[in-house]
């Protein structure tokens, strides 16, 4: 009688509020908001679970590490029409990628949040089956190893990789392999990027992204999954969802180029070699300097798709994980086909909603054709 009056609670509260979901690189979860199935993105939640201390122990059912949406009735562990046919983005063994997902505004209940990469193809490919949604049993075998694949936030040089100050030393949670949000008394998970309420979408409340970093493993696939999972501190929930990536190349012979621009044009510089191979997208990482305050974000809108044809509600978000009074960074990588050409400029949310442009020309870039899978544009605000 006391687990069915918890169940029913834990119900209400899913019901009312908003959570969390994988928003860069775009997860099934996030494709299906963009097709129209799926009205609450944020709501694919494994409930009611032993969600803390132990980040781990909870068996994951029904949602497997893609997640279920009971509101919509969705299995995002298997591709549909719109979502698990192809990959989302291509990265290469060894590169460093900023990933980003979003928090609602009523749904923060703060706690600890990791991203994997099963490096078991057999098990993948139950998860990429058109037509077929796996068992309860292989959901959890891929779990299990996603898991054992989980990507440390120490991995990546330079990181900041706190312990959760929600956790004490001797608990499971007390650990920084995985990425911790802010306390829970304090600012929560929104607290990692402070950025303004609707720098992303949520269907509830509106959303606040959270930022990080993860290094691509030594590992390739043309097709495999990027797991996130999102562990509740204040209720005995978990999040999860995936996007569908690809990890092509080796990472010693890969190229990278930089790019910094202050005009219209941009020139680029790219490392080539006689042996590699042309590559046919590129991961474009827009580094702006730019001074805000607290409840600012900064924004690049553009002429494509996924800088959000000029609208600046669609345009992706820059993360302030690197941002520090001497070096006002803000940062955001984008996977593009190469060759691509679009003009894009920066834009300052307000914490009132209130949007500033950069003054004019815009400006434009090529995504490179090279043996470089990625390049990097710095610029300063104007």
């Amino acid at each position: 009688m006391k687990y069915s009056a918890v169940f029913t609670l834990l119900s209400l509260v899913s019901s009312v509020y908003g959570h969390g979901y994988l928003i860069t690189p775009s997860s099934r979860t996030k494709l299906g908001v963009e097709a129209g199935l799926d009205s609450c993105p944020e709501c694919t939640i494994l409930e009611p679970v032993s969600s803390w201390p132990d980040l781990t122990a909870a068996p994951v059912g029904r949602s497997g590490p893609c997640g279920y949406n009971a509101r919509v009735s969705i299995d995002y562990n298997g591709p549909a029409t719109d979502w698990g046919n192809e990959p989302v983005a291509t990265y290469s063994p060894g590169q460093v990628v900023d990933v980003q997902w979003c928090v609602d505004h009523n749904g923060d209940h703060g706690g600890m949040f990791s991203y994997r990469i099963c490096q078991d193809q057999d098990i993948v490919d139950k998860l990429l089956t058109p037509g077929y949604i796996p068992t309860l049993d292989e959901k959890q075998a891929a779990e299990d190893c996603f898991e054992l694949g989980t990507l440390d936030c120490t991995d990546v040089s330079g990181q900041t990789c706190d312990y959760s100050p929600d956790c004490t030393s001797g608990q499971a949670c007390y650990r920084n392999d995985w990425f911790t949000c802010k306390a829970f008394e304090d600012t929560k998970c929104q607290g990692v990027d402070n950025a303004a309420l609707n720098s992303c979408y949520t269907s509830i409340a509106g959303g606040y992204t959270v930022s990080k970093k993860i290094k691509i493993p030594d590992y390739a696939s043309e097709h495999t999954l990027l797991s996130f999972k999102w562990n509740s501190f204040q209720t005995g929930q978990i999040y999860g969802t995936c996007a569908d990536i690809a990890i092509s190349g080796g990472g010693s012979s890969s190229s990278t180029s930089t790019v910094k621009t202050s005009t219209t044009t941009a020139a680029s510089s790219t490392t080539t070699s006689a042996a590699c191979t042309t590559a046919t997208s590129v991961a474009v990482t827009f580094n702006e300097i730019v001074a805000t305050t607290t409840g600012q974000t900064i924004k690049v809108a553009g002429s494509i798709t996924e800088l959000g044809n000029w609208a600046s509600g669609s345009a992706p978000a820059l993360s302030a994980s690197q941002y520090t009074s001497s070096n006002n960074l803000w940062t955001y990588t984008v996977t593009l086909a190469a060759g691509t050409t679009f003009e894009y400029k920066f834009i300052n949310v307000q914490s009132s909603g209130t949007v500033n442009w950069e003054s004019d020309p815009n400006r434009s870039f090529t995504v490179p054709k090279s043996c470089a899978t990625a390049v990097t544009v710095d610029t300063t605000w104007r």
